[in-house]
């Protein structure tokens, strides 16, 4: 299987995927500012370096399977797709998965960099990537400084269907909150951090 195959280079294609991920979050905002559109709610939280890893496939293998949906889209926002990786390496670095892959193949995708710089792969570089499937159901927005990604739903009917497979995500709580202090190991964790981060993320659909 060529893994190269999966990530975008056409720039059609990579404008329709853009339209679906501005219609989904808003891509010029940043954690704890609000990230998703108004539709999405009941948000859960895990942490960014679990989404780096095989088992995080597993997780997204199920979602779905549950939406009924073709693939994922793995897309980086940070560094841009644009401004610098295809003007630096003539291809986005954008994935469609499909939804038959296994873990392992999961993790050597985003492993995968740019022959002349392995360093640019989405497992290394990659600092604002979200998780999202055509049906748009659900939505997962990561942010890799704060060290935590967070999922929400467009509807109470999608979360329960879905919660099922997502037992190790929480609603904000004390445990998030420690996630994201670890990455501020210098000043601690401002109260105006906490508080937007509460006031965006602890309301339900």
């Amino acid at each position: 299987m060529n893994f190269e195959n999966f990530f975008v280079r056409d720039n059609e294609e990579f404008n329709e995927l853009k339209e679906m991920v501005s219609a989904t979050f808003n891509i010029e905002s940043k954690l704890p500012k609000q990230v998703f559109c108004q539709k999405f709610g009941d948000f859960k939280f895990e942490e960014f370096d679990f989404a780096m890893s095989g088992e995080f496939w597993n997780t997204l293998k199920q979602l779905v399977y549950q939406t009924n949906d073709d693939f994922v889209l793995v897309a980086v926002l940070e560094p841009s797709p644009v401004g610098y990786f295809y003007k630096e390496f003539n291809y986005y670095n954008w994935i469609k998965l499909p939804a038959n892959l296994s873990a392992d193949e999961y993790y050597e995708i985003l492993e995968l960099g740019p022959e002349e710089s392995p360093a640019d792969a989405v497992v290394y570089n990659s600092y604002t990537v979200v998780w999202l499937s055509p049906s748009m159901k659900w939505a997962i927005w990561g942010e890799r400084d704060y060290g935590i990604c967070v999922i929400g739903f467009n509807d109470i009917s999608h979360r329960n269907k879905l919660s099922p497979f997502l037992k190790s995500w929480r609603s904000i709580d004390k445990i998030v909150l420690s996630w994201i202090e670890t990455n501020f190991v210098s000043d601690g964790l401002q109260q105006d951090f906490v508080k937007s981060l509460y006031s965006n993320y602890s309301q339900d659909i």
